[in-house]
């Protein structure tokens, strides 16, 4: 099947347990293409079942940026947007078709329209931010907020974001959120299509809950009690990935097995219910498609 001549590579989005991995394994089968990850949490070595990232695919089609980084690492959109054009150009030096298939929405908007040049945060300021974070576990949000008030916009739940924005705060005196509305720099060149999946709700929430039963049986909770082990600061990302804060609940004995699996298919839901919200307001330029399915699909590419 000829893929697009017109485009250099595909970015395929939507909510979580929509069916894009799915989809992208047909579509890198049929144009000679290769998969690169876009979702904030495949990227971790120490969490696949949680984050369902793809597995025995990955020796039909070559995968990228999944399971890459330690769980103590902290993963960013720069970091991110670098690594991923890199593996663009070099897809496309070798005669492949890139698609990055993903939901960090963040993460995407880095790679299609750029990053406010904010100068490097110093180390010793980052471990500085590390500890503040530890210490203000309960109320980090406030603490960041008092400091940097334009950081409100942040939600308090958000410790990434929020570490992130005192590092920058620190290091320039200077608020994230004021750097951010600099015009920022394009990271790229090639020519891209954008299409998001829009799944029908009652759809999405029943794989979505069918998704994490089977999670459950494939050792989500032995993922857990791995990562429990390495003793890793509660403000690392993967420790606040949907269902392993659920399942630590668990393991301490404060929530049953049926209020685990209810808790954390109720805050993935959410989860995709606000990644629905954000690709639909904003993302203008794009193609939606209502169902992963590769004809139609290829049908709205060529209409495009």
């Amino acid at each position: 099947m000829q893929r697009p001549s017109n485009i250099d590579f595909l970015i395929l989005a939507g909510p979580t347990a929509s069916g894009k991995s799915h989809l992208a394994l047909e579509l890198a089968k049929a144009w000679d293409g290769e998969i690169i990850n876009a979702d904030s949490m495949q990227v971790y070595k120490d969490l696949s079942i949680l984050t369902a990232r793809p597995q025995s695919c990955e020796q039909i089609v070559p995968h990228h940026l999944y399971g890459v980084l330690e769980a103590y690492e902290n993963g960013s959109a720069a970091w991110w947007v670098e690594q991923t054009c890199s593996i663009i150009k070099d897809c496309i030096a070798r005669g492949r078709f890139p698609i990055v298939v993903g939901g960090t929405g963040f993460y995407l908007l880095a790679l299609t329209k750029g990053l406010s040049s904010i100068p490097d945060v110093n180390p010793s300021i980052r471990e500085q931010v590390r500890k503040q974070s530890i210490e203000h576990t309960n109320d980090f949000s406030e603490f960041v907020y008092n400091l940097d008030p334009l950081t409100r916009s942040i939600r308090p739940t958000d410790t990434q974001r929020l570490s992130r924005a005192l590092e920058v705060f620190l290091q320039t005196g200077i608020s994230l959120i004021t750097w951010q509305q600099v015009e920022p720099t394009p990271a790229h060149s090639y020519r891209y299509e954008y299409v998001v999946i829009e799944s029908e709700r009652i759809h999405l929430y029943d794989a979505i809950n069918k998704r994490f039963q089977l999670m459950i049986e494939n050792g989500a909770f032995e993922e857990v009690k791995k990562l429990v082990q390495l003793d890793l600061s509660p403000t690392c990302p993967v420790m606040k990935a949907i269902g392993v804060p659920e399942i630590i609940a668990y393991l301490e004995g404060n929530l049953t097995l049926q209020e685990t699996i209810e808790q954390a298919q109720k805050n993935t839901r959410r989860y995709a219910k606000r990644q629905t919200t954000w690709f639909k307001h904003q993302v203008m330029k794009k193609i939606v498609i209502y169902k992963p399915d590769m004809s139609t699909l290829i049908a709205e590419l060529h209409n495009s």
